[in-house]
């Protein structure tokens, strides 16, 4: 490591130590609802790349996707941007314009609002109480003549049901993307998240399992020409240097967040296991607490990695309120769905009522504290904090 280097990641972890010590010292006993990781390895494999690579599409950003791919179980990743360009170049690649594609409402607002950029048009179908996931159930009525694609969340972390969203979806010649921006390494049938449909899309925004210091997102599929085609698409439609044979987008990771991101990788399955370990004790202590309902935990064919720890409650603001008041920071996801956002609304693509359970979810979710380096004894603090309120 060179002088100038050192120099580097010095002023860095300087700059980080100042910024965590004003944390300290402005919110001495809070504890955050989502916490992004980074240490020195992070820290140098950032400035190796910023010194010793070219900024943009460098040695990182491909063996980021080699290794992504491993780890997934696909034969290729295309790194990008950030997740809901993920999403939007994967759904121009399957050609989705002026078709329709069927989601959930109750996920963030970029799950829709990829399939309307893809120019195709997304069609609402409501999601089950028990785990937030789409209800396979109710898919067949929500597909229409102009269908496409399903596009199942993998919300929170927790898998969907994917046989029998594949074989909806093959009986009725339909693709599936996997929206799996909240579910790195989670598993459903001993498979990852990102290796169960045509295509999967994966976020890697500072609040998601693993992050690149940044925005940032990846593609993953066993469809070569797919990856071709998203590989493309993010690098301005380019053939050769000044060659373009589509209309691309500047959608590229940069190789520093790549670098990053490496590292992250090799403690995903780690910081995965701590998350799980948190969830257990959140359910062993607060397990038949009148006035919460917990969230769905693991099941025979399904292994979730507890993006979010979200409960419901009907008394969710007075529960925010008292856990805020003790320095316990908790979020919403998401208080309105999709379907009743103005965006949508004006568009005719939902009414209140139409889809219930969404809409009760709504109303009811809130999401505690869950982050790798949280302690037992902060979680055991968050318990007996939603305890007393209720008691």
């Amino acid at each position: 490591m060179d002088l100038r280097q050192n120099n580097l990641i010095s002023t860095v972890e300087c700059q980080t130590e100042w910024l965590q010590e004003r944390l300290r010292s402005d919110f001495m006993d809070n504890i955050p609802q989502a916490r992004p990781e980074m240490d020195r390895e992070m820290i140098e494999a950032a400035a190796s790349a910023l010194q010793n690579e070219r900024l943009v599409m460098g040695e990182s950003v491909f063996k980021f996707e080699e290794a992504f791919a491993r780890y997934v179980g696909v034969k290729r990743a295309v790194s990008v941007s950030s997740g809901t360009d993920a999403l939007i170049l994967a759904l121009l690649a399957l050609d989705v314009k002026g078709k329709e594609v069927v989601t959930t409402p109750f996920s963030f607002i970029a799950t829709a609002n990829s399939v309307v950029h893809a120019r195709g048009v997304p069609r609402f179908c409501d999601v089950r109480a028990y785990d937030y996931n789409l209800d396979v159930t109710l898919l067949p009525r929500a597909l229409s003549g102009t269908a496409k694609a399903i596009m199942p969340v993998h919300l929170f972390g927790h898998p969907c049901d994917m046989a029998e969203m594949n074989d909806l979806a093959e009986e009725k010649g339909l693709k599936v993307i996997e929206d799996a921006c909240q579910a790195h390494g989670a598993l459903y049938r001993g498979r990852k998240a990102g290796a169960l449909g045509d295509v999967g899309c994966f976020s890697f925004y500072p609040t998601k399992n693993m992050t690149v210091g940044g925005d940032g997102g990846m593609v993953t599929t066993d469809d070569e020409d797919l990856a071709s085609s998203v590989a493309k698409l993010r690098d301005c439609g380019r053939t050769s240097r000044y060659s373009h044979d589509v209309v691309g987008f500047t959608s590229r990771l940069n190789t520093c967040n790549a670098a990053i991101g490496l590292v992250q990788l090799k403690r995903l399955d780690a910081w995965n296991e701590r998350r799980r370990a948190i969830a257990w004790m959140y359910d062993s202590k607060l397990k038949g607490l009148p006035g919460i309902v917990l969230p769905p935990g693991e099941e025979a064919d399904k292994r979730p990695v507890y993006h979010c720890y979200a409960i419901l409650t009907e008394g969710r603001e007075g529960l925010s309120r008292h856990l805020a008041d003790r320095g316990i920071v908790t979020a919403v996801h998401y208080p309105i769905p999709i379907h009743g956002q103005a965006a949508y609304a004006e568009k005719g693509r939902g009414r209140h009522g139409d889809l219930p359970v969404s809409e009760m979810l709504s109303q009811r979710i809130l999401s505690l504290p869950m982050f790798p380096s949280m302690t037992d004894d902060q979680v055991k603090r968050v318990c007996e904090t939603v305890q007393s309120f209720f008691e």
